[in-house]
C-alpha cells in the first residue's frame, strides 16, 4: 500500500524479478514531500532497474547507488531505504537497511511467533560526505532464514510517526506488537488491522507524511512452487 500525503508523494516500493529464484524488494523515502521528492524517486528508480541487473548483493548495490546518487541529489536532500533479495530456492533473505525504518519479522516457528524489530547498520543515502567512506564503513548486509508462515513487515516512516492531536507517535513498538498478534491473519487482514489502527490512533488529525507498506508472507512450499510458475513475486508479496 502506498498513501502520499500529497497528490504526490516521496515514497517509493518496487518489486525486481532479478531470475527464476530470486526477487529484489525494495522501499524508499526521500526527505521532504512534493514535486521534487517525487522527482528524485522517478531517478531512483531508474538507477535500481540498472543496478538490479549488475549486482547480486545489496550491499554492493548500494553502495553504487549511494555514489551516483549523491552526485545528483541538492545538499538538503537525502534518500532512505531498504533493499532485499529474496531467495525462493533456499528461502533466505538477504537485505541491508540504508537509514530507513527498521524491518518487523515474526517468525511461525514453533514457539516464535513473537515480532522483532531488525534495525541492521546503515547510513541514508546522498549525504556528499567523505567521498561514501563512511557510507560503506556503517552499511551492513544481514540475512534471514525464512519458513513457512513467517511474515515481514517493510514501512516508511509515515506510519510509526503518524501522529495524533496531541502530537504523539504510532511509533515502531506498536506497530510491532500488532504484526505479533495478528500476524496469524490473512495478510490483507494483517494489513487492513494495521491501517485501522493507525486510523484509530491518529483519530482524523491531517496525515503529515506519505504512508508505505510492503507485507511479505511465506507460503508452504509446494503451494508457493505451483502459484510461482509465471507469477514471480505474486505469491510471498503483495
Amino acid at each position: 500500500m502506498c498513501e502520499p500525503a500529497r497528490e504526490v508523494g516521496g515514497d517509493y516500493y518496487d518489486f525486481f524479478p532479478l531470475d527464476e529464484q530470486r526477487l529484489g524488494i525494495l522501499i524508499a523515502d526521500v526527505s521532504g514531500k512534493g514535486t521534487s521528492a517525487a522527482f528524485y524517486m522517478a531517478e531512483l528508480k531508474g538507477l535500481m532497474l540498472s543496478l538490479t541487473r549488475i549486482h547480486r548483493s545489496p550491499r554492493q548495490l548500494l553502495i553504487e547507488a549511494d555514489r551516483i546518487i549523491s552526485e545528483h541529489l541538492d545538499s538538503r536532500s537525502f534518500i532512505t531505504l531498504i533493499y532485499a533479495v529474496l531467495d525462493l530456492s533456499s528461502r533466505r533473505l538477504t537485505y541491508c537497511r540504508a537509514g530507513h525504518t527498521p524491518l518487523i519479522y515474526r517468525s511461525a516457528s514453533a514457539g516464535g511467533t513473537r515480532a522483532q524489530v531488525l534495525a541492521p547498520s546503515g547510513l541514508v543515502l546522498g549525504l556528499k560526505i567523505d567521498g561514501g567512506a563512511r557510507f560503506r564503513q556503517l552499511l551492513e548486509e544481514s540475512e534471514l532464514a525464512l519458513g513457512a508462515g513467517d511474515v515481514l513487515v517493510l514501512y516508511t516512516d509515515g506510519l510509526s510517526e503518524a501522529m495524533n492531536a496531541a502530537s504523539d507517535c504510532f511509533g515502531d513498538a506498536r506497530l510491532s506488537a500488532l504484526v505479533e498478534e495478528h500476524g496469524h491473519l490473512p495478510f490483507h487482514e494483517l494489513r487492513e488491522r494495521i491501517v485501522r489502527e493507525i486510523e484509530a490512533f491518529t483519530d482524523g488529525a491531517p496525515q503529515h507524511d506519505d504512508m508505505t507498506m510492503i507485507l511479505i508472507r511465506v507460503e508452504e512450499a509446494t503451494v508457493a512452487y505451483e502459484r510461482a510458475s509465471g507469477k514471480m513475486g505474486h505469491v510471498i508479496a503483495s
